[in-house]
């Protein structure tokens, strides 16, 4: 019987270790059922739990985002010069209701959505507690 020589052995070795990384590669980049990276990772874990189940509710994801529609609009009036003092905005609607103050005269100012352009400018001085529409 013939005996390997280091070569050889070196050569194999090389090969079923290419092999193997290249079968695990393979298998990582190509997974079954069409894999989605941004699913909920511990979904067969939680899959009968009704805790999670619950907390994964959508009705979360509209409030963040009613949230930074209101964000956005108080930074558009502070822009204009104006002390924002509350921001009101519907999901679906498409009017931001912002209450603000410049000096001593309080405003109310509403945005439109998507655009954030001034739709409507009221002025409401405090001293006289008169409204003024511009």
């Amino acid at each position: 019987m013939k005996t390997l020589s280091f070569s050889t052995l070196k050569t194999v070795a090389t090969g079923s270790i290419v092999a193997a990384l290249l079968a695990v590669t393979t298998g990582c980049v190509t997974a079954p059922n069409g894999y989605n990276g941004y699913d909920d990772l511990y979904e067969h874990t939680h899959k009968d739990n009704k805790g999670h189940k619950k907390h994964k509710d959508k009705k979360n994801d509209k409030d963040s985002y009613v949230s930074v529609v209101e964000q956005r609009a108080a930074s558009k009036v502070r822009s204009m010069g104006y002390r924002v003092k509350d921001v009101k905005y519907k999901n679906g609607d498409r009017k931001i209701k912002i209450k603000a103050e410049r000096g001593r005269d309080d405003y109310k100012i509403e945005l439109g959505y998507p655009s954030y352009n001034v739709i409507k400018l009221k002025k409401i001085n405090r001293s006289l507690g008169s409204d003024i529409h511009y």
